[in-house]
Protein backbone atom coordinates (compact mmCIF):
# COMPACT_ATOMS: atom_id res chain seq x y z
CA UNK A 1 0.00 0.00 0.00
CA UNK A 2 1.22 3.64 -0.51
CA UNK A 3 1.33 6.79 1.24
CA UNK A 4 -1.67 8.02 -0.44
CA UNK A 5 -3.55 4.83 0.72
CA UNK A 6 -2.93 5.97 4.05
CA UNK A 7 -3.32 9.72 3.82
CA UNK A 8 -6.65 8.89 2.84
CA UNK A 9 -7.19 6.89 5.61
CA UNK A 10 -6.89 9.60 7.67
CA UNK A 11 -9.07 11.84 5.72
CA UNK A 12 -11.80 9.35 5.60
CA UNK A 13 -11.47 9.21 9.40
CA UNK A 14 -11.90 12.16 10.07
CA UNK A 15 -15.53 12.25 10.87
CA UNK A 16 -15.32 9.75 13.81
CA UNK A 17 -12.11 11.49 14.85
CA UNK A 18 -14.47 14.94 15.19
CA UNK A 19 -17.15 12.85 17.03
CA UNK A 20 -14.80 11.34 19.25
CA UNK A 21 -13.26 14.75 20.13
CA UNK A 22 -16.29 16.14 20.78
CA UNK A 23 -17.68 13.43 23.20
CA UNK A 24 -15.00 13.49 25.26
CA UNK A 25 -14.05 17.19 25.74
CA UNK A 26 -18.08 17.11 26.30
CA UNK A 27 -17.67 14.40 29.42
CA UNK A 28 -14.53 16.48 30.57
CA UNK A 29 -17.22 19.22 30.50
CA UNK A 30 -14.74 22.19 28.32
CA UNK A 31 -16.81 24.73 27.00
CA UNK A 32 -15.57 24.28 23.66
CA UNK A 33 -17.34 21.48 23.02
CA UNK A 34 -20.48 22.06 25.10
CA UNK A 35 -20.77 26.15 23.64
CA UNK A 36 -22.16 25.78 20.14
CA UNK A 37 -19.91 28.85 18.68
CA UNK A 38 -16.48 27.61 20.53
CA UNK A 39 -17.27 23.98 19.69
CA UNK A 40 -17.59 25.66 15.04
CA UNK A 41 -14.53 27.18 16.15
CA UNK A 42 -12.73 24.31 18.04
CA UNK A 43 -14.18 21.72 15.02
CA UNK A 44 -13.10 24.02 12.15
CA UNK A 45 -9.22 24.21 13.56
CA UNK A 46 -9.53 20.39 14.36
CA UNK A 47 -10.75 19.44 11.00
CA UNK A 48 -7.60 21.36 9.44
CA UNK A 49 -5.02 19.81 11.62
CA UNK A 50 -6.37 16.42 10.48
CA UNK A 51 -6.26 17.38 6.99
CA UNK A 52 -2.50 18.77 7.54
CA UNK A 53 -1.26 15.51 8.99
CA UNK A 54 -2.84 13.73 5.96
CA UNK A 55 -1.32 16.15 3.45
CA UNK A 56 1.90 15.59 5.17
CA UNK A 57 1.70 11.69 5.02
CA UNK A 58 0.87 11.79 1.45
CA UNK A 59 3.61 14.51 0.50
CA UNK A 60 6.24 13.13 2.52
CA UNK A 61 7.03 16.90 3.57
CA UNK A 62 5.33 19.53 5.83
CA UNK A 63 1.78 21.02 4.98
CA UNK A 64 1.82 24.51 4.13
CA UNK A 65 -1.02 26.54 4.91
CA UNK A 66 -1.91 30.31 4.35
CA UNK A 67 -3.57 32.81 7.00
CA UNK A 68 -3.63 29.63 10.08
CA UNK A 69 -1.32 31.74 12.37
CA UNK A 70 -3.19 35.16 11.81
CA UNK A 71 -6.32 32.50 12.80
CA UNK A 72 -5.36 31.18 15.37
CA UNK A 73 -4.27 34.39 17.11
CA UNK A 74 -7.10 36.25 16.32
CA UNK A 75 -9.24 33.17 17.78
CA UNK A 76 -7.22 33.57 21.16
CA UNK A 77 -8.12 37.00 21.32
CA UNK A 78 -11.96 35.85 21.18
CA UNK A 79 -11.68 33.52 23.37
CA UNK A 80 -11.85 36.57 26.02
CA UNK A 81 -14.42 37.86 24.71
CA UNK A 82 -15.89 34.06 25.23
CA UNK A 83 -14.57 33.99 29.16
CA UNK A 84 -12.61 30.76 28.12
CA UNK A 85 -9.76 30.18 29.65
CA UNK A 86 -6.70 29.16 27.36
CA UNK A 87 -6.20 26.21 29.00
CA UNK A 88 -9.04 24.70 27.73
CA UNK A 89 -7.18 25.03 24.40
CA UNK A 90 -4.04 23.20 25.81
CA UNK A 91 -6.09 20.56 27.05
CA UNK A 92 -8.24 20.59 23.86
CA UNK A 93 -5.26 19.46 21.49
CA UNK A 94 -4.05 16.70 24.00
CA UNK A 95 -7.63 15.36 23.90
CA UNK A 96 -7.65 15.61 19.79
CA UNK A 97 -4.20 13.69 19.94
CA UNK A 98 -6.24 10.86 21.69
CA UNK A 99 -9.30 10.99 19.56
CA UNK A 100 -6.82 10.63 16.45
CA UNK A 101 -4.89 7.28 17.83
CA UNK A 102 -7.09 4.51 16.18
CA UNK A 103 -7.10 6.37 12.72
CA UNK A 104 -3.28 6.78 13.12
CA UNK A 105 -2.74 3.33 14.07
CA UNK A 106 -5.06 2.40 10.72
CA UNK A 107 -3.42 4.49 8.58
CA UNK A 108 0.29 2.91 9.59
CA UNK A 109 -1.45 0.01 9.44
CA UNK A 110 -1.99 0.22 5.30
CA UNK A 111 1.65 0.63 5.07
CA UNK A 112 4.80 -2.35 4.90
CA UNK A 113 5.82 -3.41 8.27
CA UNK A 114 8.79 -2.49 8.43
CA UNK A 115 7.63 1.32 7.79
CA UNK A 116 4.96 1.06 10.14
CA UNK A 117 6.63 2.67 13.16
CA UNK A 118 7.93 5.39 11.10
CA UNK A 119 5.07 6.55 9.51
CA UNK A 120 3.00 6.58 13.17
CA UNK A 121 5.69 8.46 14.41
CA UNK A 122 5.54 11.02 11.57
CA UNK A 123 2.17 11.42 12.36
CA UNK A 124 2.39 12.38 15.58
CA UNK A 125 5.39 14.68 14.84
CA UNK A 126 3.11 16.62 12.51
CA UNK A 127 0.36 16.90 14.91
CA UNK A 128 2.49 18.35 17.45
CA UNK A 129 3.89 20.81 14.89
CA UNK A 130 0.59 21.91 13.62
CA UNK A 131 -0.97 22.06 16.96
CA UNK A 132 1.81 23.76 18.30
CA UNK A 133 2.30 26.70 16.02
CA UNK A 134 -1.35 27.24 16.54
CA UNK A 135 -1.30 26.91 20.46
CA UNK A 136 1.69 29.28 20.64
CA UNK A 137 -0.30 32.02 18.31
CA UNK A 138 -3.37 31.36 20.09
CA UNK A 139 -1.86 32.13 23.43
CA UNK A 140 -0.45 35.08 21.71
CA UNK A 141 -3.71 36.54 21.17
CA UNK A 142 -4.66 35.89 23.94
CA UNK A 143 -2.59 37.50 26.02
CA UNK A 144 -2.69 40.30 24.24
CA UNK A 145 -5.89 40.87 24.76
CA UNK A 146 -6.13 40.73 28.43
CA UNK A 147 -3.32 42.54 29.05
CA UNK A 148 -3.78 45.84 30.90
CA UNK A 149 -3.11 49.40 29.33
CA UNK A 150 -0.22 49.98 31.13
CA UNK A 151 0.31 53.17 32.73
CA UNK A 152 3.27 55.64 31.47
CA UNK A 153 6.07 54.34 33.24
CA UNK A 154 8.35 55.85 35.86
CA UNK A 155 11.51 57.40 34.60
CA UNK A 156 13.15 55.97 37.30
CA UNK A 157 13.48 52.67 38.86
CA UNK A 158 13.31 53.92 42.05
CA UNK A 159 11.16 55.91 44.08
CA UNK A 160 12.19 59.79 43.84
CA UNK A 161 11.95 61.92 46.69
CA UNK A 162 9.47 64.39 47.68
CA UNK A 163 9.20 67.60 46.34
CA UNK A 164 7.38 70.72 46.53
CA UNK A 165 6.50 70.47 42.40
CA UNK A 166 3.66 67.76 43.13
CA UNK A 167 2.15 65.36 45.54
CA UNK A 168 4.55 62.56 46.90
CA UNK A 169 4.89 59.91 45.00
CA UNK A 170 2.95 56.53 46.02
CA UNK A 171 5.13 54.18 47.81
CA UNK A 172 6.19 50.87 45.54
CA UNK A 173 5.27 53.25 42.56
CA UNK A 174 7.60 52.28 40.19
CA UNK A 175 10.26 51.18 42.21
CA UNK A 176 9.07 47.00 42.01
CA UNK A 177 9.42 44.91 38.82
CA UNK A 178 7.28 41.82 37.55
CA UNK A 179 9.02 38.94 39.00
CA UNK A 180 7.91 37.23 35.53
CA UNK A 181 9.35 39.95 33.38
CA UNK A 182 12.50 39.60 35.54
CA UNK A 183 12.71 35.60 35.20
CA UNK A 184 12.11 36.12 31.49
CA UNK A 185 14.74 38.50 31.23
CA UNK A 186 17.51 36.03 32.86
CA UNK A 187 16.83 33.42 29.94
CA UNK A 188 19.96 33.34 27.63
CA UNK A 189 19.51 33.55 23.64
CA UNK A 190 19.46 29.64 23.59
CA UNK A 191 17.51 28.86 26.38
CA UNK A 192 15.08 31.49 24.58
CA UNK A 193 15.57 29.31 20.86
CA UNK A 194 14.55 26.62 22.30
CA UNK A 195 11.69 27.68 24.58
CA UNK A 196 10.58 28.77 20.76
CA UNK A 197 11.20 25.45 19.43
CA UNK A 198 9.06 24.03 22.21
CA UNK A 199 6.27 26.31 21.26
CA UNK A 200 6.34 24.90 17.63
CA UNK A 201 5.49 21.86 19.62
CA UNK A 202 8.66 19.90 18.63
CA UNK A 203 10.33 17.56 20.64
CA UNK A 204 14.00 17.50 22.18
CA UNK A 205 15.87 15.13 19.31
CA UNK A 206 13.32 17.76 16.70
CA UNK A 207 15.04 20.67 18.90
CA UNK A 208 18.90 18.51 19.08
CA UNK A 209 18.79 18.41 15.15
CA UNK A 210 17.69 22.22 14.71
CA UNK A 211 20.22 23.39 16.82
CA UNK A 212 23.13 20.45 16.24
CA UNK A 213 23.27 20.04 19.47
CA UNK A 214 22.71 16.48 21.46
CA UNK A 215 19.69 15.70 23.61
CA UNK A 216 21.91 15.97 26.62
CA UNK A 217 22.34 19.44 25.96
CA UNK A 218 18.49 20.34 25.16
CA UNK A 219 17.38 19.12 28.19
CA UNK A 220 19.79 20.67 30.12
CA UNK A 221 18.67 24.20 28.66
CA UNK A 222 15.23 23.36 29.20
CA UNK A 223 16.31 22.30 32.94
CA UNK A 224 18.01 25.83 33.64
CA UNK A 225 15.07 27.66 31.44
CA UNK A 226 12.08 25.59 33.67
CA UNK A 227 14.32 26.69 36.93
CA UNK A 228 14.63 30.49 36.38
CA UNK A 229 10.83 30.62 35.11
CA UNK A 230 9.57 28.61 38.10
CA UNK A 231 7.83 25.67 35.79
CA UNK A 232 8.85 22.32 35.08
CA UNK A 233 6.61 20.95 32.07
CA UNK A 234 6.39 22.16 28.58
CA UNK A 235 2.41 23.27 29.08
CA UNK A 236 3.16 25.13 32.03
CA UNK A 237 6.02 26.56 29.40
CA UNK A 238 3.39 27.69 27.00
CA UNK A 239 1.65 29.27 29.99
CA UNK A 240 4.21 31.61 31.65
CA UNK A 241 5.39 32.97 28.93
CA UNK A 242 1.76 33.69 26.89
CA UNK A 243 -0.59 32.33 28.81
CA UNK A 244 -3.76 33.60 31.12
CA UNK A 245 -3.64 36.23 33.07
CA UNK A 246 -5.74 36.52 36.26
Amino acid sequence: MSRQAAAQHLRTATSAIIEAYRTELRRLGSPLATRDDAWQQCRYQAQNIVAECAQSLETGRPAEVTGVGEYSRLLGAHRVTQQIPVSESVRAAEVLWQAMQEAATGAAALMPAGERHAVQQEISTTFRTVTGRRLYQGIRGYEEATRPTAPTPAPATVPAPASADGPPRPSGTGSQTDPDAQALESLTLREREILAAVREGLTNRQISRRFEITEATVKRHLHNAYRKLGINSRVQALNKTFGEKS
